[in-house]
């Protein structure tokens, strides 16, 4: 399970455009042990996995529910019905500075989908 959850890290961290650097000064390690987590080397503590997932603005249950860890009595998260493509996108989105950016996002994905739909 380690394997799948360093492998999940590896992709969110670089779908976020961030360095292993980054990372580990986020969660207050090292960049060498970054790479341990996501090799699977190394275990992660539950409060790392936490600091892990606020990191990228996603809820912790992103990294439980892709490696098929059984949930007992947790209470439903608002995140818990997007794919992992929704909830990466949702967490590059969050990540833009300034409305006018995020704005020029939203119109240039609705011209994206626009096109998708004229061309089939």
């Amino acid at each position: 399970m380690s394997k799948k959850i360093g492998s999940l890290i590896r992709e969110m961290r670089k779908a976020a455009g961030m360095s292993q650097m980054r990372l580990a000064e986020k969660i207050g390690v090292s960049y060498q042990q970054v790479q341990k987590y996501e090799k699977g080397v190394s275990k992660l503590s539950i409060s790392r996995l936490l600091q892990i997932a606020e990191a990228f603005g996603v809820p912790v249950t992103s990294f439980l529910e892709e490696a098929k860890v059984t949930k007992v009595a947790e209470a439903k998260t608002p995140y818990s019905g997007l794919t992992d493509e929704e909830a990466k996108l949702l967490m590059l989105f969050r990540r833009l500075k300034g409305k006018k950016l995020r704005e020029g996002f939203l119109e240039m994905l609705r011209d994206i989908v626009r096109l998708s739909e004229y061309s089939r």
